[in-house]
């Protein structure tokens, strides 16, 4: 009796152990898996670049970035010597101020006819070199001055035809012969300061007293992406020629010609 009174209180405190033990790891595992309120860590500001300003709505223009897009000026963060430095300073669009215009849409011709013979030479000369597809044409041309044609305004230039050749939208140069015969078949103007034929006149002439019809000589030559970047800079910045009246070809290029 004894043995099994013994027995039976073993088997007892071996349940009751077994159900605390089971108590406590159940506790332990449902704390595991309860929610817990954990402190968030603070938001990170992020900062923006100095230069982008706040969102803006746009200005609407056509040609110009949106108001949203500009760089914002902001303040100099040191100051030495009493004197504010700021690279950032400069207004968002400089005043663009247009040479003095050399002649006016009165002083615009379309007849070849009325070219000096030494003129009307060297500008059928050229169209003729240009509407056969090949840049080297030009080269006799050239090299049959006493001095070479302007081909850059900016850049000296060893081999002008090379040159012309790289400025083409392709690798052969025919887009430069195209722009050459385009400019050559428009209206020209004579400066008779320098005693030079210039094509196309708009050139010379200002883009304000141009007319629906001269933007159409103007839009055979360029995109009107192309004008309306002209008429914000107020002036015709693309390929010029000029023929002096000796009949030598003083340049063939983009940009204002001294």
């Amino acid at each position: 009796m004894a043995q099994c009174a013994f027995g039976g209180f073993g088997r007892v405190m071996a349940t009751a152990v077994a159900v605390l033990a089971g108590s406590v790891l159940g506790s332990a595992v449902a704390y595991g898996y309860a929610p817990q309120a954990v402190d968030p860590d603070p938001p990170v500001q992020m900062e923006l670049h100095a230069n982008i300003g706040p969102m803006r709505p746009t200005s609407g223009e056509k040609g110009s970035l949106p108001s949203r897009l500009k760089p914002a000026v902001s303040k100099p963060d040191t100051v030495e010597d009493g004197v504010e430095e700021d690279p950032h300073s400069a207004p968002d669009e400089a005043i663009l101020v247009p040479p003095p215009a050399r002649a006016g849409i009165g002083d615009v011709v379309w007849d070849a006819a009325a070219l000096p013979a030494a003129v009307a030479r060297t500008r059928a000369a050229l169209i003729e070199a240009a509407r056969t597809g090949d840049v080297e044409a030009l080269r006799p041309l050239f090299e049959g001055q006493t001095l070479p044609p302007i081909v850059s305004s900016m850049v000296p230039v060893k081999d002008p035809v090379d040159f012309l050749r790289n400025q083409s939208g392709d690798p052969e140069g025919r887009e430069i012969l195209a722009i050459l015969t385009e400019i050559l078949e428009a209206g020209y103007v004579y400066i008779e300061g320098d005693g030079t034929y210039v094509w196309p006149y708009f050139a010379e002439v200002p883009l304000a007293e141009m007319d629906a019809p001269h933007y159409v000589d103007l839009y055979r030559i360029l995109t009107s992406l192309d004008v309306e970047e002209m008429e914000r800079m107020g002036r015709y910045t693309f390929f010029r020629v000029g023929i002096g009246n000796d009949g030598r070809l003083r340049y063939f290029t983009a940009g204002d010609v001294d």
